[in-house]
């Protein structure tokens, strides 16, 4: 089972964005196993990071997918044998050069949306692998 790292710059999470974050992290269950963790530095970051998984700093820009899109980039990494994407989204100044950009939006969002909106797009993909309807 594919496992996705979300981790947020930031001290603790914003109450409203927990709550829509718990609701998608419990969706996502029965398709891979996703996890959000708060880091208060880059250095508690670097603790974290494992040699040789897929790294993608999350920001604002123009060039986003469209959900088939993630959702073949998902199957993609796990056809390749890939086990884990992990997705940091923050201002992790002096190591965006080990990560590859991944844009979820144009717009600029702050840490705690930009981990709702990567988390919705996540439940997205899974459906879309999975020949399921997105709305209910």
């Amino acid at each position: 089972m594919m496992r996705l790292h979300i981790y947020l710059l930031q001290k603790k999470p914003e109450a409203l964005y927990e709550q829509a974050m718990n609701e998608y992290l419990k969706r996502l269950q029965s398709y891979a196993n996703v996890s959000v963790q708060y880091i208060k530095n880059e250095r508690q970051f670097q603790k974290l990071q494992k040699k040789g998984e897929k790294m993608f700093f999350v920001t604002a820009g123009e060039k986003s997918m469209t959900s088939p899109e993630f959702a073949d980039m998902i199957q993609d990494a796990a056809i390749r044998g890939k086990s884990s994407l992990n997705f940091c989204i923050g201002s992790f100044k002096g190591m965006k050069e080990d990560m590859e950009e991944f844009h979820v939006s144009s717009f600029s969002l702050n840490i705690s949306l930009t981990g709702t909106a990567l988390l919705e797009q996540i439940y997205r993909a899974y459906r879309i692998l999975n020949n399921q309807p997105y709305h209910k």
